[in-house]
């Protein structure tokens, strides 16, 4: 069973993650950091915890992440993606018990040092909070088994400019550091998420079939993604699930993706290239080893994918 910390900037595409990792018997959450990019911060650690409660699994902790990039620059959120509260239609209710589980990082140092080389770490959204981590306490950070991260998009468009990614655009001083420090880095770009479709047919059938208070948000959700996706992409088929991509790789699912070797540049300099995520895959170019290697995903099975997605949304225990 994996033991994992997901960081996310609670989003639609965030919440079918965490809704998947919550269903996934393979998975044991361990917590969530919840910081800005989607949605502002609280709106994230806001919505992370509405969901847990939905689950049943209030005893998660959430901690509270960033607040906005290391440049400092005031984030720019998408409603028109996301709807204004991070959710689509969905307008979490404020719980009572506000508060309860929210923490701060020191919780997170606390489990990673309590689970020494057992953690593995999953990054949805922007990298801000976990490059935090890396810099207040690398010793600690070291103890982590793995870290997979969804960002960057490498000979690829990007989907929020030209050529970057939203979470490396998000925080592309962050999201560099981390793809050149981070150990036992494996990145699910855009190049792979994109392809990781749930048409409305399925969204259709999963809503027919769910009979808890969890899966019963899917299809609100992601119906408002999907009308919002066809004015970003018209014609799409369906709306990619990048984040839960991320968060399948970390099970390491056989014939799930294909994988190369590479080092990992982010431009973070202001400019058209902002948030560029760089690596050398001119023919003839071979896969790097060692110190300073990240695993890129380049390539998904569909069926495979589409197989443990559906597998994991329906269950109903």
């Amino acid at each position: 069973m994996k033991k994992i910390i997901l960081f996310a900037d609670t989003g639609i595409d965030d919440a079918i993650a965490l809704i998947y990792a919550l269903k996934n018997p393979e998975i044991e959450l361990k917590a969530i950091v919840a910081g800005y990019g989607n949605t502002d911060r609280n709106r994230s650690a806001r919505n992370a915890e509405y969901l847990l409660e939905l689950a049943g699994q209030e005893s998660v902790p959430v901690i509270n992440g960033s607040t906005r990039p290391l440049s400092g620059e005031e984030p720019e959120f998408f409603p028109e993606i996301h709807g204004e509260e991070g959710l689509g239609p969905i307008s979490p209710p404020i719980p009572a018990n506000r508060f309860r589980n929210r923490t701060n990082f020191s919780q997170l140092f606390r489990i990673i040092k309590d689970n020494p080389n057992e953690i593995t770490i999953v990054n949805v959204g922007r990298c801000t909070s976990l490059s935090m981590a890396w810099f207040l306490s690398p010793s600690v950070m070291e103890l982590v088994k793995e870290t997979y991260v969804m960002g960057g998009a490498f000979i690829e468009p990007g989907n929020v400019t030209e050529v970057a990614e939203a979470n490396f655009y998000g925080d592309p001083i962050a999201a560099n550091f981390i793809a050149q420090n981070a150990p036992n880095l494996t990145i699910i770009p855009l190049n792979v998420t994109r392809r990781a479709l749930i048409t409305p047919t399925v969204v259709d059938f999963i809503d027919s079939v769910s009979n808890t208070p969890l899966q019963q948000i899917i299809k609100p959700i992601l119906d408002f993604y999907y009308d919002a996706y066809q004015e970003l992409e018209p014609g799409i088929a369906g709306t990619p699930q990048h984040d839960m991509a991320a968060v399948m790789a970390s099970l390491e699912i056989p014939g799930l993706f294909t994988y190369t070797n590479k080092q990992v540049k982010v431009e973070y300099k202001e400019g058209y290239a902002e948030g560029l995520s760089i690596a050398d895959f001119r023919p003839g170019v071979p896969e790097c080893t060692g110190a300073g290697c990240v695993r890129i995903a380049t390539d998904i099975n569909e069926s495979i994918y589409f197989v443990d997605m559906l597998r994991t949304l329906i269950r109903n225990d």
